[in-house]
């Protein structure tokens, strides 16, 4: 492997790993508490807290009531009201001055009496990021917010669920939750530094096969 390729290649692992950035949020899929039912109500979760009861459910493909949602990611997904309307949070580990993106996927219930609709409110380091309502047949509707900052080494990341009123122990579902830091400027220079060197190295290779023909 000579310098321009030990380079190139070098720059492009760099650079993948800035774009590819990791999930902060821990059990964003609420994967991690194994539940052997349909659902299971909990007093704790994995990485996360409550104003209540946590409810974890699987999906109607994985042994969860045929009534209600496939998960939006793996197989199960969380319920948000168990028995009356509740927050569920998590702190997350970040760093002052960063930019993240934040995704989730929210759904109404199709059970909830009279068809009620759910609504939700998303907090980011304590702001407000949406205020949202979907029907209870409104299936997985997924959101996507960009550059959040974060003020601290800890942001708070909170769903508070505000609808049904009328019906508080018919909960939304919450699935898929993921942040993700911006890339800095820097990461899509080395990578297009990357790929211009490789561009180059296949430019001379095939000019020396031209070369080699004559």
């Amino acid at each position: 492997m000579n310098k321009l390729t030990m380079v190139a290649c070098g720059a492009l692992l760099a650079a993948s790993s800035g774009v590819n950035a990791a999930n902060i949020v821990v059990n964003g899929s609420f994967e991690a508490d194994t539940i052997s039912g349909a659902y299971e109500q909990l007093a704790n979760v994995t990485g996360w807290e409550s104003t209540g009861q946590f409810e974890i459910q699987r999906g109607s493909d994985h042994g969860g009531w045929s009534a209600f949602n496939t998960a939006y990611d793996g197989e199960q997904y969380l319920e948000l009201n168990s028995t009356a309307l509740t927050s569920v949070w998590q702190d997350l580990s970040t760093t002052t001055g960063q930019l993240y993106n934040l995704s989730f996927a929210y759904s109404g219930r199709s059970d909830t009496p009279g068809g009620l609709n759910s609504a939700l409110e998303v907090y980011w380091g304590g702001s407000q990021v949406v205020a949202t309502s979907v029907t209870s047949h409104s299936g997985w509707v997924v959101y996507n917010f960009s550059n959040l900052v974060a003020s601290n080494a800890l942001t708070t990341l909170k769903f508070t669920s505000i609808e049904p009123q009328n019906a508080p122990s018919y909960g939304s579902f919450l699935d898929g939750v993921v942040v993700t830091a911006v890339p800095e400027p820097s990461t899509y220079g080395m990578l297009a530094l990357g790929l211009g060197v490789m561009g180059l190295i296949s430019r001379r290779k095939r000019q020396q096969d031209q070369h080699h023909l004559y």
